[in-house]
């Protein structure tokens, strides 16, 4: 039986004096339930730190929220310099030793920084993520790591590809702009190429002696390539690149997403649980809306909608009809 949508009286709001678009729609409840659908109970994201630091190779750690403007640090004769918001490597860009040390950066929920690389190469981090990287490359290959969700600006070199890996991806480039979300706590990475070219596959069949022609794809601009967790096989989809980076301007962005997806993105960006009273399994948001500098004022919006109500307890939003 195909899926019935109805939209309510006020479901498409807009809020013209600061440029909010929120829409919604809402699926037919028993569907939900014929369909399989769990009733909603709670949404908890999770975040690596409470603040956001910078580990250095020698296993110093350094608060970036108390830290200096200026330079952070020197090592293997690279230095490391920050500006509040972004942290800048520069220094030789190879390394001539087979040995190579490794900075992470770690962000807290709520909180995104920017990497400046040795090679040019920039990289925006989101809330609640970590990005572990060389002082200095190798002289054949360019190699982060990433558990979260990062906005790539790789420079082009020419027989030195850059790559990137999750914990079920393996991207490889040579100059190009992307997206990757891997956060631990998603069901699916995604990999979204905005310009340029990459080469996707996952980790089990760059592990593996043969590769199965299923697990590895190049995606083109406007592509997207998703793998599940469990799942070998890679789907490829187009996809609204500005959509896939729209937190890069402080945007949230739903794309007729179910309501704990959308929770979960505000769990990650203000610090807070979600809790459901029941009624709210699979209802959908669609549109952009700011990240507020108050929680109550996205959920305000949110809550004009008519698709949702809100009361706030401590640090746990509960969310109901």
């Amino acid at each position: 039986k195909k899926h019935q949508y109805w939209w309510y009286a006020a479901a498409v709001i807009l809020f013209l004096t600061v440029g909010v678009f929120v829409r919604h729609v809402v699926i037919n409840e028993s569907d939900a339930v014929n369909n399989g659908q769990s009733q909603l109970t709670r949404t908890v994201t999770s975040t690596p730190t409470d603040k956001p630091i910078l580990r250095l190779a020698d296993g110093r750690m350094i608060n970036l929220d108390t830290a200096n403007n200026g330079m952070l640090a020197v090592e293997e004769g690279t230095q490391i310099t920050f500006d509040g918001r972004s942290l800048h490597y520069e220094g030789e860009l190879v390394n001539a030793d087979s040995e190579v040390i490794k900075n992470t950066i770690i962000t807290p929920k709520g909180r995104q920084y920017q990497l400046v690389l040795p090679d040019g190469s920039k990289i925006w981090l989101n809330a609640a993520s970590s990005l572990t990287y060389p002082v200095k490359f190798k002289k054949d290959i360019r190699e982060v790591e990433i558990t979260g969700e990062a906005y790539f600006e790789v420079e082009r070199a020419q027989d030195w590809p850059f790559i990137v890996k999750t914990a079920s991806q393996h991207i490889e480039v040579l100059g190009t702009y992307f997206n990757v979300s891997a956060y631990d706590d998603d069901l699916n990475t995604k990999t979204t190429l905005v310009k340029g070219s990459v080469k996707v596959s996952t980790m089990e069949s760059i592990d593996a002696t043969k590769q199965a022609s299923s697990r590895s794809t190049v995606l083109r601009p406007g592509q997207q390539a998703v793998t599940a967790k469990g799942k070998s096989t890679i789907d490829v989809g187009i996809i609204d690149t500005e959509e896939a980076v729209s937190w890069k301007e402080n945007l949230f962005v739903f794309n007729n997403e179910e309501i704990s997806e959308v929770m979960k993105k505000v769990s990650r960006w203000y610090d807070v649980e979600i809790v459901y009273l029941e009624g709210m399994a699979g209802k959908r948001i669609g549109g952009s809306i700011p990240r507020f500098e108050q929680l109550d004022q996205l959920m305000d919006a949110l809550q004009a909608t008519g698709l949702l109500h809100y009361k706030m307890e401590g640090g746990v939003v509960i969310v109901m009809k």
